[in-house]
């Protein structure tokens, strides 16, 4: 019997959430994915819900940068020298493996990808790691860098790259939004675009792509006020966050005044960061249980970080890291300020400061999205039948509300396209689906499978009474409410300030 995830997989092949790029080509690339219809609606919903609910609700500048930036730029962040993944080739039948990865699934147990050639050769001689295919010995161990090059132009040399991750226009265009913004520290900027990473062996669908966007923000902060948050943590003291820190053997609930008392930060703006990020993901759809901040241990951070907390999902029975909260310190922007040989520092309250940088996250669109759905997906059992469910924030889903006349003739199908254009007109915040194919019960259930929530049904009461049929997704109950009334009642429905089982 297939299990919940491969059942899972199956609805989005099925229903072309998302799939191989140009897959009709036998010598297409791997790593790279199109989203179909809905799949493509969930996608812009999660953008515009992270704009909304967290760059714009938390009064964060936005930008739009370039995939394409100068070699230097590169050579300055170090991405040139250090982003890289270890490999190793068999002897035999050449294939190459992502090492640390290869080396964990073996041993069971967690090996870091910043270990050095020496160290992966005695892990590999004393657990006895060979290729997986063949048997045969795996040699040639080495650093791979995941840039992909370009040349800008018709003359020769002229190298750029395409970014591997979105923060170093931010990093890049901080000193002109700091004197063009009119603000002081801290700035939080964010943004949302496309980067590439020549993955060795992408896998795991949209868990690990070459081309993927990426919800990105970084903020900048005087190193002094590293305690001084924009707002009260006082407030929100009782608010729990989710850990697996490395003096616990498993995840444990810390409130905001433990974590203040305890000192699990190095910084109260650290603790704002988790803060607003578990709430955008709470907010989101992910269960509390479902989301956990590792604490990475420092042999297993990047050299400049200073603290770093991994956010993570459970996905089935594993955890699958969807971002990091980093204290980048003064890295980046001493980097670029050496590599363009321009000062980056800022003058405040008589002062000149170096700002540091927190890294707030950095989320794979891709993984976001996967993730999510997943968590998601649940199959249920109704009338005998065993049927697929996607219980999505409405804010999320690709379609709020669909239209359903019960039948094509009597005039029903005439009133519930009346009522369709009419929601499509007034409606500026939702989406709203029309569907008259097959019996009422098979699209409900197709709507179901979407992550629709509601479904307005028109029937010949309709036409007596002037009322339509309201299902909810969720509960699978039914009311009858005034159509005079419907367009109020959705948009209360839709902005969470009236619930289905309030509805009389």
């Amino acid at each position: 019997m297939a299990t919940r995830l491969e059942k899972f997989n199956e609805f989005c092949a099925t229903r072309s959430l998302y799939f191989p790029s140009a897959e009709i080509y036998a010598n297409n690339f791997a790593g790279f994915y199109e989203y179909g219809p809905i799949g493509n609606r969930i996608r812009i919903n999660l953008i515009n819900f992270w704009r909304e609910e967290f760059v714009r609700k938390n009064n964060f500048l936005e930008i739009f940068g370039s995939i394409i930036l100068p070699k230097d730029v590169f050579v300055a962040s170090g991405h040139l020298g250090n982003f890289d993944d270890p490999i190793a080739t068999c002897e035999s039948c050449k294939q190459v493996y992502r090492l640390d990865r290869l080396i964990s699934e073996i041993t069971k147990t967690e090996v870091a990808e910043n270990l050095s050639i020496a160290e992966y050769q005695k892990l590999i001689d004393n657990n006895k790691v060979v290729c997986t295919k063949c048997k045969g010995k795996l040699t040639d161990i080495k650093r791979f860098n995941l840039m992909s090059c370009i040349n800008v132009g018709t003359t020769a040399g002229n190298i750029g790259y395409l970014r591997g991750e979105s923060c170093q226009s931010i990093f890049l265009d901080f000193l002109r939004l700091y004197k063009t913004s009119r603000q002081s520290l801290p700035i939080t900027i964010s943004q949302h675009g496309v980067v590439y990473r020549n993955e060795i062996s992408p896998r795991n669908g949209l868990l690990r792509s070459r081309e993927f966007e990426q919800l990105e923000t970084e903020m900048f902060f005087d190193p002094d006020k590293i305690n001084e948050t924009p707002i009260s943590l006082e407030t929100i003291s009782k608010y729990k966050i989710r850990f697996k820190l490395l003096k616990d053997k498993e995840e444990k609930d810390y409130n905001i005044a433990k974590i203040t008392e305890k000192k699990i930060t190095t910084g109260n703006l650290i603790t704002y960061a988790l803060y607003i990020t578990q709430k955008f993901l709470e907010d989101l759809g992910f269960s509390h249980s479902n989301i956990r901040f590792r604490e990475v241990p420092e042999n297993d951070r990047s050299f400049y970080s200073k603290q770093t907390f991994d956010c993570e999902i459970k996905s089935e029975n594993e955890w699958v890291e969807l971002f990091c909260i980093n204290y980048r310190t003064d890295y980046d922007l001493l980097a670029h300020s050496k590599g363009s040989k321009k000062d980056l520092s800022v003058s405040e309250e008589g002062k000149r400061i170096q700002p540091h940088v927190l890294e707030i996250c950095s989320i794979g669109l891709g993984r976001l999205f996967y993730l999510l759905l997943e968590n998601n997906f649940k199959i249920k059992e109704i009338n005998r039948e065993e049927r697929n469910f996607l219980h999505l924030n409405p804010k999320v889903a690709p379609y709020f509300v669909a239209i359903l006349p019960l039948m094509k003739k009597d005039g029903l199908s005439e009133k519930a396209t009346e009522i369709f254009l009419t929601l499509k007109e007034e409606s500026k915040k939702y989406d709203v689906f029309y569907d008259e194919t097959g019996s009422i019960g098979k699209r409900y259930a197709r709507l179901d499978e979407i992550g629709c929530n509601y479904c307005l049904t028109i029937d010949h009461e309709t036409l007596e009474k002037q009322t339509v049929t309201i299902r909810d997704r969720d509960s699978q109950e039914q009311k009858r409410v005034p159509i005079k009334s419907i367009g109020k009642l959705l948009e209360k429905l839709y902005c969470g300030k009236t619930k289905f089982s309030k509805i009389k």
